[in-house]
């Protein structure tokens, strides 16, 4: 791209008549002039055979000779020598535009300072909060049953636990149970005993009998195979036989005061009626004890096996797996909540870092915006420089493999009145062979270097 192209493309002012001539002499420094550093081959094994003469050389840790240096680098650095003074003058005419020009990498530095602000504000907030041994406990807590729920998670085929029992449905349903209950017995206690508060009260107690019973058997039903299997201790399994024999105690009480209360109250009907009949035989109310009293037993089984259908299905199979859940959620809870306060502080931090970001940035093309064209003109003379410095380090790459050639040749030929020696960590006498074969590193960081 030329000035001319750089123009018509910038949307602001043109730069001034120093720069653009300042530009025009800085690109008209030749690249081909790298080319006059190639040396004739006589002009190697000249310069070869005057450093061969001391009889001692010596290479230094880039594997270069005291000749090579000499005779190779030195062209090279006056060549660089005479570009950095025709770009000086471009330089310093551009010098009032670099602050501009060089926005971006400044705010990429704020920005960069900005993020490390960001990392010791977050910093100093987590370790604010580590300081808190009750944070700590908490912390352990919510890691140990962490570890324990995943754990059990994993022989679970990854799987979620069935924590129904753990909601309020599964206690309404209960209590469902119970107030159907309360609708199959009130009318009987109530008949047979005559007072209400009696009546109300064993029908209570009844509810909460058969719901226990309803949810033991439930559990016990869902678990079986886990609570009284052979890998549990006796003393454990204990806990689970006594369990159910409350359940199995409580619904047999209730099973036995409903059937009870139910033929006691029949029979009081029966004797209630009178011994003669005016409207005849016929007329009679035929009562029947047996009848009633299965009904009566029929209807509180069907009550207890709901209860029972509804603990099976609320619970999961395994109660290990359902506690541990239970300690993770409630563990996860009281973590969350102790670390919010963090959690928001940490929000806002990373809420200020972008607004600073974008504030940086904003400024950072606005003053980019003004030196348009400058920008370009740095690019070309940066790209100017680049193509000059491969073509030397071509060159001097070129003469070096040359001259080290011939060097390690004449040494072989010489061998005994010409030594070769390698300074630096790895110092000592070498072979012509090996100094052939440790070829001097010549790059274009080498080439920038010298100047």
């Amino acid at each position: 791209m030329d000035l001319t192209a750089a123009s018509s493309r910038a949307e602001t002012k043109l730069p001034s008549d120093e720069l653009k001539s300042a530009f025009d002499f800085a690109t008209n420094f030749p690249v081909d002039a790298a080319n006059q550093l190639r040396l004739a081959p006589e002009a190697l094994v000249e310069n070869v055979n005057k450093e061969a003469a001391f009889g001692r050389i010596i290479t230094d840790e880039q594997g270069f000779t005291t000749g090579m240096r000499l005779h190779l680098l030195e062209p090279a650095r006056a060549l660089m020598s005479e570009w950095k003074q025709t770009r000086r003058r471009f330089d310093v005419a551009l010098e009032p535009k670099m602050r501009s020009i060089k926005a971006l990498q400044e705010s990429e530095g704020e920005i960069e300072e900005a993020r490390r602000r960001a990392e010791r504000d977050e910093g100093d907030a987590e370790a604010k909060l580590e300081s808190d041994q009750r944070y700590i406990r908490i912390r352990n807590e919510f890691r140990i049953a962490e570890t324990r729920y995943y754990g059990l998670k994993s022989e679970h085929e990854n799987r979620n636990a069935n924590m129904a029992a753990y909601y309020p449905f599964y206690w309404l349903g209960l209590l469902g149970i119970g107030i159907a209950e309360w609708l199959i017995n009130y009318d009987v206690f109530l008949l047979f005993s005559g007072v209400v508060a009696i009546a109300a009260g064993a029908t209570f107690i009844m509810g909460v009998l058969l719901a226990f019973a309803a949810h033991g058997h439930g559990l016990l039903l869902k678990q079986w195979s886990y609570r009284f299997g052979e890998h549990r201790e006796a003393l454990d399994r204990f806990g689970d036989w006594r369990m159910l024999g409350l359940s199995t105690f409580s619904l047999l009480v209730v099973l036995g005061a409903a059937t009870g209360s139910r033929y006691a109250a029949v029979m009081h009907q029966m004797s209630g009626q009178p011994a003669i009949n005016l409207l005849g035989a016929d007329a009679q109310i035929a009562v029947s004890p047996m009848l009633d009293v299965m009904l009566s037993l029929l209807w509180n089984i069907m009550a207890w096996a709901v209860g029972v259908f509804i603990a099976h299905m609320a619970h999961d199979k395994d109660p290990n797996f359902m506690d541990s859940t239970r300690q993770y959620n409630q563990a996860h809870r009281r973590y969350d909540r102790y670390r919010r306060p963090l959690v928001e502080k940490l929000q806002q931090i990373k809420a200020k870092l972008a607004r600073d970001i974008e504030k940086l940035e904003t400024t950072a093309r606005t003053k980019m915006a003004d030196v348009t064209i400058e920008r370009e003109l740095l690019a070309q003379i940066d790209k100017h420089e680049t193509a000059l410095v491969n073509a030397v380090t071509a060159a001097v790459r070129g003469n070096a493999q040359t001259y080290r050639a011939n060097l390690a040749q004449l040494a072989s030929s010489q061998r005994g009145s010409i030594t070769i020696e390698r300074s630096g960590p790895n110092s000592g006498q070498i072979s012509p062979a090996d100094f052939r074969n440790d070829q001097s590193v010549v790059t274009t960081e080498t080439i920038r270097s010298l100047v």
